[in-house]
């Protein structure tokens, strides 16, 4: 993993740039359809989750209403305070309770590898310097036959993006280095799905479903409080559908892979 002192610079200075970015219909599209992709592998029982690189704590949140037990593991202390003042503000005392806050790098987590149920890692490795080493280690996490949910940003989805927008210079980094610059202005990695499947077969995971996440939606640039409850269902529908279609599924902005150990 990337150094800690350089992964706390990047990400306290744009911790409310991703709490903003939760309120966009962009946001909104990733974290429901990627919740849709998730639900039918989060079983009845409690579950143990660990969720690397948990940011704000979108997900932990979503995941402890279930009754789930989750780790989040988080470089940025600004990150963290965003989640715990989200934790107080929307959890019971029993789901808050489910919740355990490492700040720190995976590496420094007490617990073994091998010992979740089910292990997240969405919008981190695209961030990693060498993120085939990186998703390597989160598979490592994972118990035998445990859940890895991978959501990384997608190239051909980065490509359309910047082909709209007339962005040569996006175009370029693409071709030459796989990579672009974010909405905060940082390079990310940007992954074929040939690629990230590639990757997670190499640690020895099989690839159970893969899907694009805001294949159709990501040139609506607004706040999901300008619309109206059926409009959002039919954006969230409409996507969850076409980002498992086979001819299209390859244009998400994201690519959302779910593995076995």
């Amino acid at each position: 993993m990337p150094d800690s002192k350089q992964s706390l610079k990047v990400f306290d200075r744009i911790a409310e740039s991703f709490a903003r970015y939760g309120i966009t219909l962009r946001g909104y599209v990733r974290y429901q359809v990627t919740r849709r992709n998730l639900a039918p592998f989060l079983n009845n029982k409690s579950l143990k989750i660990l969720d690397i690189g948990g940011g704000n704590g979108t997900d932990a949140a979503w995941l402890v209403s279930m009754g789930h037990h989750v780790t989040i593991v988080e470089t940025s202390r600004e990150q963290c305070l965003f989640a715990e003042r989200r934790f107080d503000f929307l959890l019971k005392a029993d789901e808050r309770a489910l919740i355990t806050m490492f700040k720190g790098e995976l590496s420094e987590l007490s617990a073994k590898p091998g010992s979740y149920d089910v292990v997240l890692c969405h919008g981190v490795a695209m961030y990693q310097p060498n993120p085939r080493e990186f998703i390597a280690e989160v598979v490592r996490w994972a118990k035998p036959g445990g859940v890895v949910s991978l959501l990384e940003k997608g190239y051909y989805g980065a490509e359309a993006r910047a082909v709209c927008e007339s962005n040569f210079d996006q175009l370029a980094s693409l071709q030459a280095t796989q990579t672009v610059t974010d909405r905060n202005g940082i390079q990310v990695h940007a992954f074929t799905p040939d690629a990230l499947e590639l990757i997670i077969e190499m640690t020895g995971a099989s690839i159970t479903q893969w899907s694009g996440v805001r294949v159709v939606s990501d040139s609506l640039i607004m706040q999901i409080a300008d619309l109206d409850t059926p409009v959002l269902d039919t954006i969230i529908e409409a996507e969850y559908t076409q980002g498992k279609n086979p001819g299209i599924r390859s244009q998400g902005q994201m690519l959302h892979f779910i593995a076995r150990a």
